[in-house]
């Protein structure tokens, strides 16, 4: 190539030359870049509470715990860490700082140190103007959005008869965009209308940040001593556990969450078939009624009442209430034909069937029970049965 982008200033905003200087193929090569700074150790948590602590112990407070944290080097996180565990035994008293600030997006920050797309695409147009495929495959991504901007801005324009040559039309640019980023991030109070442009073009965020002010507690001591939990076989060994401080227990504390209330198996394979039904376009039948009686539960389904599973042994019996008198009588009748002399192609049992057995209530012995009393509602219900399909699991 036979141009270069200008690096922008970190501390100003650049002023892109039309002309960039070309390099020479005689030059030296460049110095090699410096190795990035080392960063510091991170420092224990301890020596975090030490200087908390001392700095207290000197001057009673501490307004800002980020300008703290700042002083000692550490990240916030560190600091709050510190704090909230000093707050729990009432060694500091600390009170909430809330502030919702903007902040740059990942995208605003790249733009913050490189320049902001309209400037990029200016800068890297030569004099005699470039094609966008060139453009774009040497800006990538904010070609498109620079593009917009700088056409906006009247920075750019096209070739006579050849839209695919973008040219410049400005001797220099000042990247206001990247200013005004520059200054947001430095925590400079930014005009609305910047604000609005900036959120318009998704380059802010509003964030919440929390920090602390601190003061010392009533327990405050310039250095906390660790309270033992427990007495260990080494103290007991060492006879130490006599000079021990230790930690109050906690009552109200919350215990370990228990994992209970597994599915039991068959449960699982129940809900399986009953999903495959009802899938299919079955209905549930209503089987949450388990006293039933034994009209429905043995007579409804042509069962003798002198068979041998009704008898006390084999089904359970209600004592209260024993009977029930909510039976259809003109059904019952019918029932009670078939069962002494038949009808419907049978010739019946030929015994003296009794009311009495039938009103008797018992514990459903047999979900066939629910689907005689719904063949009965079914038919009452409607004149002329359509197409239904029921289940009972």
């Amino acid at each position: 190539s036979d141009f270069t982008l200008v690096a922008p200033d970190q501390t100003q905003s650049p002023v892109f030359p039309i002309s960039p200087p070309r390099t020479s193929s005689s030059s030296s090569s460049p110095p090699p870049p410096p190795p990035p700074p080392r960063m510091a150790a991170k420092q224990p948590l301890s020596d975090v509470e030490d200087g908390l602590l001392a700095h207290l112990n000197a001057n009673a407070e501490i307004p800002d715990s980020r300008s703290f944290a700042s002083s000692l080097g550490v990240p916030h996180k560190d600091v709050e860490d510190v704090i909230k565990r000093l707050t729990a035994f009432r060694i500091v008293e600390s009170a909430d700082i809330t502030k919702e600030t903007w902040v740059l997006t990942d995208e605003a920050k790249g733009y913050a140190a490189r320049g902001s797309p309209e400037v990029q695409l200016v800068a890297a147009i030569p004099p005699e103007g470039a094609s966008k495929g060139a453009l774009k495959e040497r800006l990538g991504d904010v070609f498109d959005i620079g593009m917009k901007a700088a056409a906006k801005n009247k920075w750019i324009g096209f070739e006579k008869g050849n839209k695919d040559l973008v040219l410049r039309k400005v001797e220099d640019t000042r990247d206001e965009l990247q200013e005004q980023l520059r200054r947001l991030e430095n925590g400079e109070v930014i005009a609305d209308k910047v604000i609005d442009d900036l959120k318009r073009r998704k380059l802010v965020t509003k964030e919440k940040s929390i920090w602390y002010s601190l003061k010392k507690g009533p327990e405050f001591v310039a250095k906390r001593k660790t309270l033992a939990t427990d007495v260990t076989r080494e103290h007991l060994k060492s006879g130490d556990w006599k000079d021990l401080e230790f930690k109050d227990y906690n009552y109200g504390a919350q215990g370990q969450p228990i994992a209970i209330g597994y599915s039991q198996p068959l449960l699982e394979v129940r809900e399986a078939i009953q999903n495959i039904f009802l899938e299919m376009g079955f209905s549930e039948m209503p089987t949450n009624m388990y006293v039933e009686s034994s009209f429905w539960n043995f007579d409804a389904l042509f069962q003798p009442q002198q068979h041998p599973a009704r008898d006390s042994h084999d089904t359970f019996f209600l004592k209260a209430p024993a009977t029930t008198t909510q039976l259809p009588d003109d059904y019952l009748e019918k029932v009670k034909q078939v069962h002494q002399s038949g009808g419907h192609g049978s010739k019946g049992y030929g015994y003296d069937w009794k009311r009495d057995e039938a009103e008797k209530n018992l514990l459903r012995t047999h979900t066939t029970a629910v689907s005689t009393r719904m063949l009965y509602k079914l038919a009452q219900e409607v004149k002329q049965l359509s197409d239904a399909y029921f289940i009972s699991l």
